[in-house]
């Protein structure tokens, strides 16, 4: 591919790239370069080819043909793509940048932090090459910000067209410059770490005020919602609790603190919902103190078309790996191929990832799951970089195969055979390992004799005996001997030569894409998953003290969403918990010990006495809010007396009136008295025919 040379603006082209497709040789380019070396007009030379230097040709003095056919690199749609991408260390950063609150910032927030970074940083490059290119022309530099501002505006229409992203970077000049591209140039000391800029100076809102100035249950408010949720004798309902809360801002009663004695003023208070009351009630740590709870015949058109590259392979195993689907050349019982994707380490030659089955259907997902399972397994980094074909893999391309998730650099292409390396690994594992079994399917066309159909007829194997020699084959390959350095296995070369520089695994990057999703709930602590409780963990260890609180006060009692992926066993690998979106914490089973204590192991009383601080947190924490609860009760007032308004007219309240004149009058006696009446000494005939 044309290149530029030597930081300036003329362009080189490669031998390469020139023949077979537009001369013969490079004898006959030579020649015509020799030709022209005098003449203002022809093909020039920018590099002579001699003592190891490879032969370059100015771009210019090409034919215009040329010129078209291969692509001019300095006439891009827009300048900043020449050195935007998704920045791996942005993406390092943001998705384990904390706020001062403890929260992660969720999947929104990383993407557009992300893409504003990717953005800054490619335009810090595009100020130092117009910069140099300005003083070189003895230009001033007047006006370079508003020009910068200007590019960046304009890549907004590119970014959303050929990433699916958008940034939203300051649009005038002036606070472009000031409050985004100055304060990001330098550089960040986070959390012991030193980063190349400062990606904290444009996250928005970073200490949290906004939501702090929205909070509308303060701690005079929780008080008197927690209180009340405790005082009262009877164990009250959240309806009840608004209730009551609705009544003290009417009014009707009087809500005071038993300890201090002061008496709350509701006009002190806000109005609150329902749900806002439920809401805060239902609150982890208010609840532990109150209830314990992407056709055509492409391939031709690059093969006579599109240049190659000449590249040199990967000396470190973990650098690139190049991944394809294939099918072996055998056919089951039910004259079907079988579908394979497989994974190659370019350096090692190592198969390291390989899946099967009888359809393409979910193959890739379980590729990629594979390959996470393996590589964690054996201790080793995911590889630097990926190449693939886009025909299973642009699904994920805005997901987990970004660059700078689960690999570091991406390079997907759309039906390119010569644009994976593993194509010719294929080829050879079919020639040379496959052909020697039988079933071994002949290519109807092939141009070698030897690789032609033969007279007799092949015979179709069951679909477990196919799996099992395939695999068989990628394990003898595997150990056999290195192309390059034939004292080692393949798997030794793979082991013994990983880069140094190979980044940890991004669990929280790629999990929620390639992980099983499952819902579950935090109760005491724990959430279960697959069948166990399992532990709330941070980077690795299982929480205690103040961290735990943390992230109890966030899922404790709540819905939450797990994503984990299981090992070669069954076993769980990995598991992280997320709620609303937002990562919270890992997931890890807790060591258990032997109830009996002279069968006890050092190992299992490490484990006893984890459990014992991971219990003594929850109840310590417990002890210290129910004590800080406030003693709040209730004084009713008096209501009005009701208004008798009912009435139905023409009729008298009393319809008999007695004859007061034959009445008897009975004294009441004085209520100073402590003696009953006493009845009149006559019978009840008497009393009642008088």
């Amino acid at each position: 591919m044309p290149h530029l040379w030597n930081n300036s603006e003329k362009v080189a082209v490669e031998v390469s790239e020139l023949v077979p497709d537009f001369y013969s040789s490079q004898a006959f380019l030579s020649k015509e370069i020799s030709r022209n070396r005098e003449n203002p007009y022809g093909i020039k030379s920018l590099q002579r080819g001699c003592r190891g230097r490879r032969l370059l040709i100015d771009f210019d003095t090409l034919p215009k043909n040329i010129q078209d056919a291969l692509g001019d690199p300095r006439h891009v749609e827009h300048v900043l793509l020449y050195w935007y991408k998704t920045e791996a260390v942005a993406v390092d950063f943001y998705t384990n940048f904390l706020r001062p609150d403890g929260m992660h910032l969720n999947a929104d927030e990383i993407q557009r932090y992300v893409t504003n970074a990717s953005v800054l940083m490619a335009v810090l490059q595009l100020r130092k090459k117009h910069v140099e290119e300005r003083i070189r022309a003895g230009l001033k530099l007047t006006g370079l910000n508003k020009f910068l501002s200007d590019e960046c505006n304009s890549f907004n229409e590119i970014l959303q067209k050929k990433f699916g992203v958008q940034h939203n970077l300051p649009g005038h000049h002036v606070r472009f410059k000031n409050d985004a591209l100055d304060p990001f140039e330098q550089s960040l000391n986070y959390e012991g770490t030193d980063w190349p800029f400062n990606f904290m100076a444009i996250i928005k809102d970073i200490e949290g005020k906004r939501k702090k100035n929205a909070l509308i249950v303060d701690d005079r408010t929780e008080a008197i919602l927690t209180g009340l949720f405790k005082t009262q004798a009877h164990k009250p309902t959240v309806l009840e609790i608004h209730r009551s809360y609705e009544a003290f801002l009417a009014g009707y009663i009087q809500v005071y603190n038993e300890d201090s004695g002061e008496v709350y003023e509701p006009k002190e208070f806000p109005k609150l919902s329902e749900s806002t009351v439920r809401n805060w009630l239902t609150k982890w740590e208010n609840m532990a103190a109150t209830y314990k709870a992407r056709s055509g015949d492409r391939q031709k058109y690059m093969t006579k078309f599109k240049p190659y590259h000449q590249l040199e392979r990967p000396k470190f195993a973990g650098s690139l790996i190049s991944i394809d689907d294939r099918n072996p050349p055998f056919k089951d019982l039910d004259g079907n191929r079988i579908w394979f994707y497989n994974g190659i380490d370019l350096a090692s030659e190592v198969f390291t990832t390989f899946v099967y089955g009888k359809t393409k259907e979910g193959i890739i997902l379980e590729f990629y799951r594979q390959m996470v399972r393996n590589y964690t397994e054996w201790g080793i980094s995911l590889p630097d970089g990926l190449e693939a074909e886009s025909a299973l893999n642009s699904s994920f391309s805005d997901t987990f195969l970004q660059e700078g998730h689960m690999f570091q650099n991406v390079r997907i292409e759309a039906n390119n055979a010569r644009g994976k390396r593993i194509e010719r690994y294929f080829r050879t594992l079919r020639y040379e390992v496959e052909k020697q079994r039988e079933g071994w399917l002949a290519r109807p066309h092939a141009k070698s004799e030897s690789n032609q159909m033969g007279a007799q007829k092949v015979p179709q194997l069951p679909y477990e005996d196919i799996v099992a020699g395939c695999i068989q084959d990628l394990f003898d390959w595997n150990n056999s001997p290195h192309s390059k350095d034939p004292s080692k296995t393949r798997w030794e070369y793979f082991l013994e030569n990983q880069h140094p520089e190979l980044r940890p695994t991004n669990w929280k990057s790629i999990l929620p894409h390639l992980g099983y999703r499952q819902p579950s709930s935090c109760n005491a602590g724990y959430v279960n998953l697959q069948g166990k409780a399992r532990a709330l963990a941070i980077n690795g260890e299982i929480a205690t003290g103040e961290t735990l609180i943390h992230v109890m006060k966030q899922i404790e009692g709540k819905e939450v969403e797990i994503f984990w992926l299981d090992d070669n066993r069954g076993g769980v690998l990995k598991a992280l918990a997320y709620y609303e979106g937002r990562f919270v914490c890992e997931l890890m089973e807790m060591p258990v010990y032997n109830r009996a204590i002279i069968e006890r192991t050092p190992e299992q009383e490490e484990a006893r006495e984890l459990q014992s601080t991971y219990e003594n947190t929850v109840t310590s924490f417990i002890r210290r809010q129910e004590k800080q609860l406030a003693n709040i009760n209730i004084i009713s007032q008096p209501k009005p007396a009701p208004k008798n308004g009912f009435y139905i007219p023409g009729m008298s309240l009393n319809r008999f009136t007695p004859d007061t004149d034959e009445a008897e009058i009975i004294e009441q006696p004085d209520e100073d008295e402590d003696f009953a009446p006493v009845a009149p000494n006559v019978s009840w005939q008497q009393s009642f025919f008088k």
